[in-house]
């Protein structure tokens, strides 16, 4: 049994404090909570549970998790993955711990995506605070803080997440820990990151090891890599990393199927910042070697060859005629240009000739339904002026 689901089965038999539920715990079989929770908590991960399970956690399944096996002073490791439903006061008894070292508020498990749709509860109102008591400690431990992504996602406002940041640098400044390998002091660069607050990116998420940026292997390369996929840092001993083939980002091996190319015959590895053209009809991607799938100089709209030869797609093609050559444009903006008369390449007047005669076709059948419907009214208005004087007619008589 995991280690989470062995603590939530010890909370669930542990007898309620009421008086009435203690004189019912008498009769109740003697079971040894302390042995079915087990100890050595030093990880608390709710990604070892069944995800739908961790799902339906409230702040008060959380609170009573933590506080029967007295995580404030005991865990070491806190991650709350798949916990999308808290709000993040069931930490509440982590406030001032000392032994705490990281603590994974993404509410994702490592090499997935941190994108969870819908966003999950925001968090700050409960937790802030909490991290600020941790963080103030003189003795504090901590090593590592994961955000959940909407933290990460944009340059923060809220002026309590700021001070939060703050006190973080500062603690590391104070603290002065040593590199993994060198044991000389971290040059901290603070907690900036190109995608957004990535805190310690010098440490990995995983083991919370810190390294320093001149340390290398053997054969030269970083000790750390910073996956764009999942967006967390790791160490070469936590996972393994391959580099995109079209920019110097790297991804974790795990995370590498989700950004493969569209294309059965492309083995190339790439970034999702590298996947360039996507289709808006079938919504596969591609690589940017690849191109099957053409975007619109205009507007932007992809279209792969296999959805631009369909009937009724705003194909994307590229023209090959000498006025405008190698031009992409789908065949709506093509045939506004040529009719604004912006366009007069004759290659791009002979591609948009059969939409013309689509369109005058349409034109011509809503012609011809416009005279039909108004031969209809000019009916109805006869048979309506007809009625008109029937009932007339009616009225005279019944006036007689």
């Amino acid at each position: 049994m995991a280690a989470p689901s062995r603590v939530l089965f010890a909370v669930a038999i542990t007898p309620p404090s009421s008086p009435y539920d203690k004189i019912m715990a008498r009769y109740r079989p003697k079971v040894s909570r302390s042995s079915i929770a087990g100890n050595g908590w030093h990880t608390l991960d709710f990604g070892e549970i069944e995800k739908n399970l961790a799902a339906k956690l409230s702040d008060d399944d959380i609170n009573e998790v933590l506080l029967h096996i007295d995580a404030a002073n005991k865990v070491k490791r806190l991650r709350l993955t798949n916990c999308i439903n808290i709000t993040g006061a069931g930490l509440i008894s982590l406030r001032g711990s000392t032994s705490i070292e990281q603590i994974d508020l993404s509410l994702v498990a490592v090499h997935h995506s941190p994108i969870l749709d819908p966003e999950p509860p925001n968090l700050y109102d409960q937790v802030l605070p909490i991290l600020g008591s941790i963080i103030s400690q003189a003795r504090c431990s901590l090593k590592h803080l994961e955000f959940p992504h909407a933290w990460r996602n944009k340059k923060p406002t809220d002026p309590r997440f700021i001070e939060i940041l703050d006190q973080y640098t500062e603690m590391f400044e104070n603290r002065a820990d040593g590199c993994g390998k060198c044991n000389r002091s971290l040059n901290r660069l603070g907690l900036m990151h190109a995608s957004g607050f990535q805190c310690r990116y010098d440490t990995c998420c995983v083991c919370t090891t810190s390294y320093c940026y001149d340390c290398r292997d053997e054969d030269g390369n970083s000790l750390l890599h910073f996956c764009e996929t999942c967006e967390r840092v790791y160490c070469k001993e936590c996972a393994a990393m391959v580099e995109c083939r079209d920019c110097d980002a790297f991804l974790c091996v795990d995370c590498v199927p989700y950004t493969n190319c569209a294309s059965p015959n492309c083995t190339r590895v790439v970034c999702k910042g590298c996947i360039l053209n996507e289709c808006l009809h079938c919504n596969k991607k591609w690589c940017y070697s690849c191109r099957d799938c053409l975007e619109c100089y205009q507007c932007d709209k992809g279209c792969c060859v296999e959805c631009s030869k369909k009937e009724g797609v705003n194909g994307v093609y590229c023209c090959d005629g000498g006025d405008c050559y190698d031009k992409q444009l789908c065949d709506e903006c093509r045939m506004d240009e040529c009719q604004k008369g912006e366009n007069n390449c004759k290659s791009c007047l002979n591609m948009i000739a059969p939409l013309l005669l689509e369109e005058y076709k349409k034109a011509r059948d809503l012609k011809d339904e416009v005279r039909d419907l108004k031969d209809e009214i000019k009916s109805l208005k006869d048979k309506n002026k007809f009625l008109e004087g029937v009932n007339e007619m009616l009225l005279e008589k019944v006036a007689r």
